[in-house]
Parts: structure tokens; sequence; C-alpha cells
């Protein structure tokens, strides 16, 4: 990290082979503004960086300057079978990754689903918070 002659705190974050220098010396909703501006962030995935130590950080002005490796939410990925409704039958069945609940609520609505279910299973999905990774589910009307 490095302080500038203007008593600025600054700390470097790469993200794959990209890397910049970010100020912190605002409030911790304007250090996740510059970071998401500065890699061109521009979904509602969540980000943290991890210092040198492997140490997640809060983002705040007082977090210790040094490098920093941004690391973005891998989301949720579940498998959605589609099914031919005045059949029953299962037409195919397509990946979806949530990263919010707003995401997963969003597709709901689109879908014209109130909720999930597995497939395997009786369990039906009400939140996000219920979804596991590579199951397979089925859209509940």
């Amino acid at each position: 990290g490095d302080c500038l002659p203007y008593g600025g705190r600054v700390i470097t974050v790469k993200y794959g082979d990209y890397t910049q220098r970010i100020g912190i010396d605002g409030t911790t909703e304007a250090i996740r503004e510059a970071i998401k501006s500065a890699f061109r962030l521009r979904t509602k995935r969540a980000f943290w960086l991890e210092d040198e130590d492997h140490i997640v950080r809060s983002l705040d002005r007082e977090m210790p300057l040094g490098n920093y490796k941004l690391h973005l939410d891998e989301g949720l990925a579940v498998k959605v079978c589609l099914y031919d409704e005045s059949d029953h039958i299962p037409v195919h069945t397509e990946e979806k990754i949530f990263y919010t609940e707003d995401d997963y609520r969003e597709y709901l609505v689109l879908r014209g689903y109130a909720g999930l279910r597995e497939i395997d299973g009786y369990r039906n999905i009400d939140s996000m918070d219920d979804l596991q990774t590579n199951t397979i589910y089925r859209g509940v009307s």
C-alpha cells in the first residue's frame, strides 16, 4: 500500500491480471463503489478482499494498507427441470445461478412460479437459503 503525498490512504487490489489502486479515505459504501467502478462490476454479486496473509478484510478507512486480491461471489448453481404443463412431460433442464435473494425472486416471477420443489423429494423451497448446489428442482405454480 502507498501513502500518497496528499495524505490519502491507498490499497492495491488485484483481480485476475488487472490491478488497481483504490483510495480508502471514504465511507465503507464509497470504498465499495470505488472498487465496483474500478473493476467495472455491474452486477449485484457480492465481493470481498483478501490480503496477502489470506485474511478477508472488511472495507473501511482503517483497513491495513497493502495488497489485496478481489474475490467475486460464484453464486449458487441449481438445475431447474422445465415441463410441458399440458402433458406434465419434462422438456429440458436449465442451469440457473442465483447471486441474491432478489435474483431468485425475479426468476420465480418471470416463470410464474410460487416457488421451487426438489425433483427427488417433497421439500418446497421458499427462499434462496434453502437451495442446494447442483440439485434439480421444478417450478411450483
